[in-house]
Order: C-alpha cells, then sequence, then structure tokens
C-alpha cells in the first residue's frame, strides 16, 4: 500500500506536465511524512531504474557503434571473420577462399590426366553473399539478444558454406569429352581355327567413364581446397573370358582322328569313323548341344533308315552307351564296330571307341566347340 502511495504521489498531472513542478514538492512532502521503511524502498526503486536505464543505454550505445561489423564467432569456409567490417571480411575471403578456387583442377585414372580450368566452366564465388550471410548471422537477430549476447561474450558460431556458381552444361560437355578419349568396349576370347588348330584371341574388359559420378565428384571438389579428382571408371566385363574357353574338339576326317584340345594345348587324339562318300559328315563349326549316358536310338529321316525302329541301350544300340550331340542328327558316339574306326563307314556321325568316348565324355560339356575339318 506504501508503494502504491509513493508511486500515485509521484504522478505528472495531465495538464502542463512538462513544467508543472508541484509534484516534486508533493513528493517531497510524502517523503518528510514517510517512515525511513519507505524513504528506502523509493531509493532503491530510483537507483534500480537509473541502473538498468544506464546499461540499457550503454549496450544501446555498443549496439549502435558495432552495427558494421559482423559478430564475433562467424566464419566463412572456416576463415574467421568476426569483428571485421564487410569491407576488410570481402577482402579476406577473397583472398583466403575465392582466389584458391580459382586454381585448375586435375582429373585422372591410372594412366591418364585431364585439367580443367574453373573459368573453362564458368565458375564464380560469390564472396558477397557469403560475407552477407556472415553479417546477418548476427544483425538479423532482435536487439535485445544482440545485446545479451555481446554482454555475457556469447558468439553467434556459425560457418558460411562456399556459395559458388557454374555452367552444367559446359561442365557435362567437359566430361563427355574424358569419356570420349577413355571409353573402349570389352572383347570376348574367341577361336581362331584358319591354320587347322586353335589359336586363342584373348579376352578384354571394356571401360565406360560414369559420366554422372564424376560430374557429382567435380561439383563436391568445386568448393574444397583438394584440386585432384578421380575420373569414375565403370569395367565392361566380356561375355566370354579366356576363362569360358577350356576344351576344344577338332576333327580332321582325312585323317580319321579327333584331337581334344585344353585352350591351344593338345591334350589327346582318338581314331574316328567318319561319314562315308554317300552319307558326309559336314565339315564346319558346331558346339556340343547335349551328352547322353545309355542313349535310345532313333532312326533319322534318311532313306536307308525309313524301316528302322528305335533300339533302346544295351546290346544292338549304334550309339553304343554315349553319345555327344552336335543338333541336326549330328552327333559323336560310341561304336560297338570298333573295326570301322580310322575310315570313311558311317552315316554322317563321328565314332569313337567305347573308351575313346568315355574319356571324351567325362572332360566336355554342353557348350564345348567343335570344329570338324577336311
Amino acid at each position: 500500500m506504501d508503494y502504491q502511495r509513493i508511486m500515485k504521489a509521484l504522478m505528472i498531472p495531465a495538464k502542463n506536465a512538462v513544467w508543472d513542478l508541484r509534484w516534486l514538492r508533493r513528493t517531497y512532502l510524502y517523503l518528510r511524512r514517510a517512515n525511513p521503511r519507505r524513504v528506502t524502498l523509493f531509493l532503491a526503486s530510483v537507483c534500480l531504474v537509473v541502473m538498468l536505464v544506464g546499461v540499457f543505454g550503454v549496450l544501446l550505445i555498443q549496439d549502435v557503434a558495432s552495427s558494421d561489423r559482423i559478430f564475433s564467432g562467424a566464419t566463412v569456409d572456416g576463415v574467421t571473420v568476426g569483428g571485421l567490417s564487410k569491407a576488410e571480411a570481402r577482402a579476406l575471403v577473397q583472398e583466403k577462399v575465392a582466389t584458391p578456387l580459382n586454381k585448375p583442377i586435375t582429373l585422372y585414372t591410372e594412366k591418364h590426366q585431364f585439367t580443367l580450368a574453373p573459368q573453362a566452366i564458368g565458375v564464380s564465388v560469390d564472396v558477397d553473399r557469403m560475407v552477407e550471410k556472415a553479417y546477418w548471422a548476427g544483425h538479423g537477430k532482435f536487439v535485445f539478444e544482440r545485446m545479451f549476447r555481446r554482454f555475457f561474450r556469447q558468439p553467434v558460431r556459425i560457418n558460411v558454406p562456399v556459395v559458388l556458381k557454374y555452367d552444367n552444361a559446359k561442365l557435362g560437355a567437359f566430361v563427355a569429352g574424358i569419356a570420349s578419349d577413355l571409353d573402349y568396349g570389352p572383347r570376348s576370347a574367341s577361336v581362331d581355327m584358319s591354320k587347322g588348330t586353335p589359336v586363342i584371341s584373348h579376352s578384354r574388359s571394356g571401360f565406360n567413364v560414369d559420366q554422372a559420378a564424376t560430374i557429382a565428384a567435380v561439383e563436391a571438389a568445386l568448393p574444397e581446397d583438394g584440386r585432384s579428382v578421380p575420373v569414375v571408371i565403370k569395367e565392361i566385363k566380356p561375355k566370354v573370358a579366356d576363362s569360358d574357353i577350356g576344351s576344344i574338339i577338332v576333327v580332321r576326317q582325312s585323317e580319321h582322328k579327333l584331337y581334344l584340345f585344353n585352350g591351344e594345348t593338345l591334350d589327346d587324339s582318338y581314331a574316328v569313323a567318319v561319314g562315308t562318300p554317300q552319307y558326309q559328315t559336314p565339315n564346319g563349326s558346331f558346339s556340343i548341344v547335349e551328352k547322353k549316358k545309355d542313349p535310345w536310338w532313333y532312326p533319322p529321316k534318311s532313306d536307308w533308315a525309313k524301316d528302322k525302329k528305335p533300339i533302346p541301350p544295351g546290346p544292338g544300340n549304334p550309339l553304343g552307351p554315349y553319345l555327344i550331340g552336335l543338333g541336326s542328327g549330328l552327333g559323336i558316339h560310341s561304336t560297338p564296330d570298333e573295326a570301322s574306326l580310322g575310315y570313311s563307314a558311317s552315316h554322317g556321325c563321328i565314332r569313337m571307341s567305347e573308351w575313346g568316348a568315355l574319356q571324351l565324355f567325362k572332360v566336355v560339356k554342353v557348350g564345348t566347340p567343335v570344329y570338324i575339318l577336311p
């Protein structure tokens, strides 16, 4: 209640409030009649108000005086700009951040290097924007927060990343040029029989520049000090590798011989019977399409077999226990008539001894190439 009376006594009349000093007289008279406790309360209140107004005034003056300075704690790409003016910060950021980023970037592979000048793709570092972000990180806050931070020496703790721009199309064209220099397709292993024996052309992997991944790597390096970027390359495997070429069968009809090669190396040879002049064994390139143990014999669509019936496995079966089919009725098979081996005596198929057919049967697989030569 005493406090309320004091404040009431301090109220300035509405009329002539500025010049009418009667309120001072009333306050004085009230205080003369007041007890010490009231006086102490009043004086403490006045001192507190004066102190708060003084502190506020000092902080406000400090805020105004520091309005052209970046708040402490602010950095641009790790470079400290707190406490600097905008002009000083621009000069420092240009020297420490922007200028190093104008150095060429090297794109490399194990055997090649390509140099990319940032100017060639229109790289520009926006120094002004970075400094403005650092400035407004502190000055964009409410005035009382700014005062609080300065009073208690609390930095803003912000690091502004590099802000730059470049021409995407020019960067894409540069990487595409690298790809045109480096890309090449895979080569499958193949067999050359022009000399009568297998000669292997070895396989080779192809390489293809992953343009999207390489562009992304360059983009990531543009704002960094590291100016070396690996070209991202994808390996393309050949359809047929060297390891896919194993056994190769070569039949020379004039010699009545079957040769088994492992790649270019001759592993074994076997006497065979081939087709008669009337039922010739065809020359050419074939591959194994099937392997059958104890096969049935079915009469082919040929005049000599039109009255024949299928024969089950066992004695009397002309195919014997092993059949290696080459497609279209052509095959390599064992024969119970081993006396025909070394002659042109079959109806087109290639006959082998049962022992030889067994050895071959164990080694070859579906897909093994077969070359039948004159």
